[in-house]
């Protein structure tokens, strides 16, 4: 047995970690909830980790004070980033935009330490690019690491258009996913008349040039809301009202609605799931296994729909890339409940968000008027635990974060509540941020001289934000002599070697003898040519305990031969052949009185257990036969009998 040298840094060494997380089918623990922002409305869309343990959320502000920093021709929204360590302090804001309405749909981290923003304007003043008219357009900025504008850039037409949702492509080029009543300037091929939207698709390059841009939809209201890449295939996902164009004849009142399309956007199939009323998807999120789980909210109780609680509850729904529905969850009680957000957590299942005004049904825990609601699912849609959160008064949950590198969860919304998890309150609405993580459990074993004074208790450990992060009790494991539990001699012939081996858990060395090939490393080369004794140490710290090990020296071959043997079962005595070792050609054959082989065998170890084919052989007298060679290579002969007994 190889035996490793642990590095010696605490009373004791550790020769194993084993590290095994809380079971992700618990609550995470609140490490903490804060809010930021002014005295009047501060709504963020989106939160996202960063590549520095902390977090970017993005979103709006109507707010002049507080958080917010001052811009001069805010008259409504402006697009509103806030960027925060891991611990949730801020480390800066940024606020952009004109006398209109800016805000910020989705944000991502981009290669270079920066960030690209997918908003909406409609201002062409406050440091606002010129854009199609007096309506909303699609707004991207790019922004170094410290919030500063590297560029922006709009995209749309004379109707309204609003980006959703932003993907980094492998070739560093932007997908964005959007709705828009245009179609002129950057948009064309709207199916939708009279201020009806499409859904759109744009890619951009990373210098914010329109790389190309598609339409689908049909003549009324549909929308694309999120998006997923999988092989190489676009996956979107919304909501439709039409039932013509791009959009199923099947399609009821509005539906949920998923697009697949190749790189380039060209349609591959749309489909739509739903009952006879109302069923939006607002986030889509990538299985482990490919498939697609999204999540939004319903009001039927028909068609794709089973088990309605309220009037309007959460929907989730798994679908395969063919576009074949696996399994729906409905989740909620008797008010209206709807699902904003979803990711997949690192066990397969998901942690689906957004707001209940229920109290009853699947919700155990109603804090006011509106709360977080926070669902568990497994793989298969089966809830695993819910939780509520926020004040007395309106808590809307909009978007979810995971780090897996530190199993960290980062809940973002908006929260009109002063109490309960979001106290502090500074205007009408603020962003209120939430942060989700159990500590780490982790046990060392860890080798002792004497576990009986052994006792250290589990101990907690803090991140640098003071909170815990990892649980670790200790395990005695004693100090073992070098060779517990195998054999303590063996025998070589005169000019062989051997290996000599151990199963001690520190660190091993052997005495010094000519005969060994070293002294200092775990499994030596003996080559004694008398029979010898090697002592082998093994010591951790200030303590050791040592064992010793014959090595015999044998000048020729050794066959000892019985002259009965009682295979009777009892274990003592049951097998019959010589003892001993001889260097090759061995060869035992064993005959009964009639002549007749009754066993043979090539290994001095593989010895007759006293039956023939099978068959249990009478007592009475066998004859043997066993030929080796020696250590000259000489061919030896031993012929004699014996007596079977049971």
């Amino acid at each position: 047995m190889k035996n490793t040298n642990p590095t010696l840094a605490l009373l004791w060494t550790i020769c194993m970690l084993q590290m095994s997380a809380i079971s992700l089918a618990q609550l995470p623990a609140k490490q903490w909830s804060r809010k930021y922002g002014g005295s009047a409305v501060d709504i963020p869309y989106s939160i996202k980790c960063t590549s520095d343990g902390g977090t970017i959320v993005a979103g709006y502000t109507e707010s002049k004070n507080g958080d917010v920093s001052r811009q001069p021709s805010r008259d409504y929204w402006d697009l509103w980033l806030l960027k925060l360590d891991r611990c949730g302090n801020r480390q800066w804001e940024r606020s952009f935009g004109g006398t209109g309405y800016e805000s910020a749909r989705d944000v991502e981290q981009t290669a270079d330490g920066g960030f690209i923003v997918l908003g909406e304007t409609n201002s062409t003043d406050g440091g606002v690019i010129a854009g199609y008219g007096g309506t909303k357009d699609i707004w991207l900025l790019k922004l170094n690491g410290d919030g500063n504008v590297s560029w922006q850039k709009r995209y749309g037409g004379n109707g309204l258009d609003i980006g959703n949702h932003i993907r980094i492509l492998d070739n560093g080029n932007y997908l964005i996913a959007a709705s828009s009543s245009s179609n002129d300037g950057d948009i064309t091929g709207n199916h939708g008349t009279g201020g009806y939207t499409d859904g759109v698709l744009l890619e951009i390059n990373a210098a914010g040039a329109m790389v190309w841009s598609k339409c689908y939809g049909g003549s009324k209201n549909d929308e694309l809301l999120d998006l997923e890449i999988i092989d190489g295939r676009l996956y979107v996902a919304g909501y439709a009202n039409s039932t013509d164009g791009d959009i199923p004849p099947s399609q009821k009142n509005y539906d949920v609605w998923l697009l697949a399309l190749d790189s380039k956007g060209n349609k591959i199939y749309s489909k739509v799931y739903g009952g006879s009323q109302n069923d939006v998807a607002y986030a889509m999120s990538r299985g482990n296994d490919n498939s697609l789980t999204l999540a939004g909210y319903t009001t039927s109780s028909d068609g794709d729909v089973s088990g309605a609680r309220g009037s309007q509850d959460f929907w989730v729904v798994n679908i395969n890339t063919a576009g074949t529905l696996k399994w729906q969850k409905v989740l909620g009680g008797s008010e209206p409940d709807y699902a904003a957000t979803i990711l997949t957590d690192s066990d397969g299942g998901y942690l689906v968000g957004g707001i209940s005004y229920s109290s009853d049904g699947d919700i155990s825990n109603a804090l006011g008027n509106g709360d977080y609601w926070l669902v568990k699912l497994d793989a298969a849609g089966n809830a695993s635990w819910e939780k509520n959160m926020g004040g007395g008064r309106n808590d809307n949950l909009r978007s979810i974060a995971y780090q897996p590198r530190l199993k960290e969860y980062y809940l973002a919304g908006d929260s009109e509540s002063g109490g309960g998890d979001f106290t502090g309150g500074r205007g009408e609405a603020d962003f209120a941020v939430t942060k989700l993580k159990n500590p780490e459990l982790i046990v060392k074993d860890s080798t002792v001289c004497n576990p009986a004074e052994f006792a250290a208790a589990p101990v907690t450990f803090v991140d640098v934000c003071g909170y815990d992060s990892a649980i670790i009790s200790f395990k005695a494991v004693p100090l073992t002599q070098p060779f517990a539990g195998m054999n303590r001699s063996d025998t070589i012939f005169e000019g062989g070697s051997l290996q000599l081996s151990n199963t001690a858990n520190g660190n091993i060395v052997w005495n010094s003898d000519p005969t060994l090939s070293c002294s200092k490393c775990e499994e030596p080369i003996a080559s004694p040519k008398v029979t010898t004794v090697y002592t082998a140490t093994n010591s951790i710290d200030n303590c050791s305990t040592y064992d010793q090990f014959t090595l015999v020296v044998l000048k020729d071959a050794v066959v000892h031969i019985p002259n009965a043997f009682t295979p009777n079962g009892d274990g003592k005595n049951d097998l019959f052949g010589p003892l001993g070792k001889v260097p090759e050609g061995f060869q035992m054959q064993i005959f009964n009185r009639y002549g007749q082989l009754v066993f043979r065998s090539t290994s001095i170890d593989d010895r007759w257990n006293g039956k023939r084919n099978g068959e249990v052989q009478p007592n009475g007298t066998f004859v043997y036969i066993i030929t080796y060679k020696n250590i000259f290579n000489q061919l030896q002969q031993r012929k004699g009998a014996f007596v079977l007994v049971r």
